[in-house]
C-alpha cells in the first residue's frame, strides 16, 4: 500500500527528518530504500543503526507514532492507482491489501480513502496479523492474503504490485508473478534504470500498467 497505492513514502521522510533534526541529520535515501517494504520495527532498527542514534525501537517509535497521527491523514493516491482499483473491482477481479502497514496505521492512513478501500471486500492483511509471521521478504504476507481472498487460488494464480525491492523478493518467494512500480523519487541513480531486476515487470508508475498483458480486462478509457 505505501508508496503503492497512496503517496505516503513521502511522508515518513517528512517525518523521519522531524525527528532526525535535533541530532543535526538527515534522513539519507540509501537508508530509506534499504528500510521500504519492511515491517515497522524491522526499518526503524536499520534506521538507528545506519545512523548511530541515541534512541530504543520504543523511544524512536513513539515520536514518530505522534507525528504520524497528524501527517499520514493527507495521503493521496499516487497517479494510477484508485483507477486500477475500481477497475479490477468493477470486473469483479479479486484484489486483496497485503501491507507492512499496522492495523491502526492501515486505518489512519486510508480514512479519507474508505470508498475506495471497501473495494477490497474487506480482504486487507497488515504486517501485525497473527499469521504472519516473518515481514517481507519472507512471502507470509502474500501467501495469507491468497489464502483469505479465494482457499482454491495458487500462487501462479497471483499478481504482485510493489514499490519496493523487498517487496518483489517476498512476491518472488511466494512463487507470485510481479510488477514493480519503481517510483524514480527513491531511485539513488534517477536519470538511470536498474540493468536487472527480479520482477516479472517493471514500471514507473500505475498509469503504465497494461491490464491485458496479464490476461484482465483492459481499460476502455
Amino acid at each position: 500500500m505505501d508508496g503503492l497505492l497512496l503517496d505516503t513514502e513521502i511522508i515518513y521522510t517528512e517525518v523521519t527528518n522531524k525527528i532526525l533534526e535535533p541530532y543535526g541529520k538527515t534522513f539519507p535515501l540509501e537508508t530509506k530504500i534499504k528500510m521500504m517494504g519492511r515491517d515497522v520495527r524491522t526499518a526503524t532498527n536499520i534506521l538507528l543503526t545506519d545512523l548511530e542514534l541515541p534512541l530504543s525501537f520504543e523511544e524512536y517509535d513513539r515520536q514518530a507514532t505522534e507525528l504520524k497521527q497528524v501527517f499520514f491523514r493527507k495521503a493521496q493516491f499516487l497517479p494510477g492507482a484508485e483507477k486500477l482499483i475500481r477497475h479490477l473491482a468493477e470486473h469483479s477481479v479479486p484484489i486483496a491489501v497485503a501491507t507492512g502497514s499496522s492495523k491502526p496505521m492501515f486505518l489512519l492512513k486510508t480514512e479519507s480513502h474508505s470508498a475506495v478501500f471497501e473495494l477490497f471486500a474487506g480482504h486487507i492483511t497488515c504486517g501485525d496479523d497473527a499469521e504472519v509471521k516473518n515481514s517481507k521478504p519472507s512471502p507470509d504476507i502474500f501467501l495469507t492474503a491468497m489464502r483469505r481472498l479465494d482457499s482454491s487460488l495458487r500462487p501462479e494464480e497471483c499478481l504482485v504490485f510493489e514499490d519496493a525491492e523487498n517487496g518483489i523478493a517476498a512476491a518472488n518467494n511466494a512463487g507470485m508473478s510481479s510488477v514493480w512500480v519503481h517510483d524514480m523519487r527513491f531511485s539513488l541513480d534517477p536519470s538511470t534504470p536498474p540493468a536487472a531486476h527480479n520482477a516479472t515487470e517493471r514500471i514507473t508508475s500505475l498509469l503504465d500498467f497494461v491490464p491485458e498483458k496479464y490476461g484482465l480486462p483492459a481499460y476502455t478509457n
